[in-house]
């Protein structure tokens, strides 16, 4: 039998999956063939977002991540959550509308919206390459 924690949980999974799916469908003339991903979580007085942009073998991987303290802005859970994901919302629109020039910075940055502060950070990546690296500097290691 589920927990009251196991069904929240569940339902937050599946809002997430839901969104993914509506970027998609808002985005789709700009991705090819990349995809969205989200995530979101809270802990304390803090809530997380990640909508990640990327492609099937992990080539192109953009997450983009806001957090607020939606106790010190005087926000809910799920409206501090709803506020980052409109905030990534409009990035997201202008880093593809504008031909993927506009970068968030790699480490959390604070910007102020509607009077509401949080942070947002972001960084493209090649995993598919890095994963690579890894594997050969594996090899390398094992035969010296």
């Amino acid at each position: 039998m589920k927990t009251s924690q196991q069904t929240h949980e569940q339902a937050l999974v599946e809002k997430n999956q839901d969104l993914a799916i509506l970027l998609e469908k808002k985005y789709g003339q700009w991705l090819g063939q990349r995809f969205f991903e989200v995530s979101s979580s809270a802990q304390s007085s803090v809530v997380h977002v990640k909508v990640t942009i990327r492609n099937a073998d992990k080539s192109f991987f953009y997450p983009i991540e806001g957090r607020i303290n939606f106790e010190d802005q005087d926000l809910g859970q799920q409206e501090a959550r709803d506020f980052i994901l409109d905030y990534i919302d409009a990035y997201i629109e202008e880093f593809l509308t504008g031909g993927e020039e506009t970068y968030l910075p790699i480490d959390w940055a604070n910007y102020d919206c509607e009077g509401l502060e949080l942070q947002l950070r972001g960084q493209i990546l090649n995993v598919k390459l890095e994963e690579l690296a890894d594997q050969l500097m594996g090899q390398s290691f094992l035969k010296n």
